[in-house]
């Protein structure tokens, strides 16, 4: 508690016998411990932003979006909100911009809205009727976006993703939303040399250089898929700050490691990629549920002399995912892990990870300064 003018948010999520809980904490420093009992309850269906001075929760059991405060106490309320169930279709909600005090943006790209509205005032300002999501070659494929990224040009992408509901109709393409929120226009890009990834970016933290990166639904989905003639699902493609792929980047990851599967990139740095894995002799099981229980590594990929190098001090913490930024270091959580703990991990220049917070019954999802 050496900060007295700081304030960190904290998100994370418990499993419990009445679903999934999302709880929200504030702190004056980075912590050595978050107990989600003495965090807010957040409910079942929540994403956490934060803008400003302000986190920002969209809740999708009620469609609200609700804007909170914290005072000097570090107590957390609720001061205004928006109700978007008027206006959309929730449950087609992915994500949400901000690109000013006065201007936000939320999307609901599946059902082709877009919601312009005031952060400040917790005003809608405009109703915005775009093309909607391509779904691919199939209805049953439902597509979606999760994270947004403005970048330059007025610009701000999102990169679209699924959790294939058929695994023979998995799109073949990977794909991104590119919105103009100076001309309200929309548009998407593909590209055809990867299947679908993942709705999140990989940032580059040197650079910030943005990277479509895999998916471990369509890795699960190509295991049970009578498709035969896809692209590979363990690819990392560049994206330009204009939303169209680099012509001059392609990685197969799942060729480089020789892997069964490409689970997930964690981070880039420069030429290294942190890649989890899974490794070549694996046995596919017959129940697609038991899928995501598959034991996998953890190795850097130089993507310059195109090698590899097994990382077996990671392997113990299971999946590992990008939960934010503090101060200009990138932080992660786990979950899975060998020994049932959740932590959220620090990227260090010295060592790849270093285990900076504790989570108490619950992994990570959220951490950001806010002051």
């Amino acid at each position: 508690m050496n900060n007295d003018n700081g304030l960190i948010v904290i998100g994370t999520r418990v499993n419990t016998p009445k679903g999934r809980m999302f709880y929200l904490g504030a702190y004056r420093d980075i912590p050595q411990k978050v107990d989600p009992k003495d965090m807010l309850l957040l409910g079942r269906e929540n994403a956490i932003y934060s803008y400003g001075e302000h986190p920002y929760i969209w809740d999708g059991i009620s469609a609200m979006l609700r804007k909170y405060h914290v005072d000097k106490r570090m107590n957390i309320s609720a001061t205004d909100s928006i109700h978007f169930k008027s206006l959309v279709n929730s449950e087609s909600f992915g994500s949400l911009a901000f690109i000013s005090e006065e201007e936000a943006y939320a999307f609901f790209l599946a059902d082709g809205k877009i919601i312009q509205f005031n952060p400040s005032t917790m005003r809608v300002t405009a109703s915005l009727n775009v093309q909607p999501l391509p779904k691919g070659k199939a209805t049953e494929v439902n597509t979606n976006t999760y994270y947004s990224f403005v970048t330059d040009d007025h610009t701000v992408l999102l990169p679209i993703g699924t959790n294939p509901n058929s695994f023979a109709k998995f799109p073949t393409n990977a794909q991104v939303a590119v919105f103009n929120y100076k001309g309200k226009t929309i548009q998407y890009t593909s590209d055809s040399r990867m299947s679908l990834g993942y709705n999140n970016f990989a940032v580059d933290i040197l650079n910030g250089d943005l990277y479509y990166r895999p998916s471990k639904y369509i890795a699960r989905a190509q295991d049970y898929s009578p498709v035969v003639d896809s692209p590979p699902t363990g690819g990392l493609l560049k994206v330009q700050k204009d939303g169209n792929f680099d012509t001059d980047f392609f990685v197969d990851l799942q060729k480089v490691l020789d892997a069964h599967r490409i689970v997930s990139v964690i981070y880039i740095k420069g030429k290294d990629v942190l890649v989890q894995y899974i490794e070549k002799g694996w046995r596919v099981p017959e129940d697609p549920g038991a899928w995501f229980n598959c034991p996998t590594k953890v190795a850097v990929v130089d993507l310059h002399k195109m090698t590899y190098k097994d990382q077996p001090l990671l392997d113990k913490y299971g999946t590992i995912y990008p939960v934010g930024e503090v101060d200009g270091k990138q932080y992660f959580s786990n979950f899975g892990a060998k020994d049932g703990t959740y932590h959220f991990l620090e990227q260090d220049d010295g060592q790849i990870f270093k285990t900076r917070i504790e989570t108490l019954g619950g992994s990570g999802i959220y951490i950001a300064r806010i002051r």
